[in-house]
């Protein structure tokens, strides 16, 4: 495996491979949620994918020194999408100053919505916040933009520097 991709092949379970169906995901996300409410899960999830996150930006060697956050993306990108473990395809991201906004396409959490669920994403927000403060050196306030209607299973992310 290369320093610069997360494990996508037979690395980790050499006999089932490295991935789990989108169906065992959503069963644990929404079993968390019926145990803990949804506040609290979308907390904890959130938290978790913030860690994730920033072992990638880090395990990339992705540094705002070496690159542009764009640039960077693309990199988590490769790694997030369909070369990647398929969390989600990161499709647009926009920079203005300190803010960002980030579109990513079919996010795991988002799987089998229909086209106007209120399904948060709170593991892929959490990946691409920790992934962002990793780069940028800085604390971000993370949060799901409303998309009006969830085309091709698309949602958005702002993040704002605290």
């Amino acid at each position: 495996m290369s320093n610069n991709m997360i494990a996508t092949s037979n690395t980790l379970r050499p006999m089932l491979g490295d991935f789990v169906s989108v169906m065992d995901y959503k069963a644990l996300l929404e079993g968390i949620e019926h145990n803990i409410g949804t506040k609290a899960a979308a907390t904890l999830i959130t938290a978790a994918g913030r860690t994730y996150g920033k072992k990638i930006a880090i395990r990339l060697g992705a540094t705002m020194e070496t690159q542009n956050l764009s640039t960077v993306l693309k990199r988590l990108n490769i790694n997030l999408g369909l070369e990647g473990t398929r969390l989600c395809v990161i499709e647009e991201v926009f920079q203005q100053g300190d803010f960002i906004k980030v579109k990513v396409v079919e996010p795991v959490e988002m799987s089998g919505e229909t086209d106007d669920s209120k399904r948060l994403c709170p593991f892929t927000l959490g990946v691409l916040s920790g992934f962002i403060d990793t780069i940028m050196q800085k604390r971000h306030q993370g949060r799901q933009v409303t998309v009006d209607e969830q085309a091709d299973i698309q949602t958005e992310f702002e993040f704002i520097p605290l």
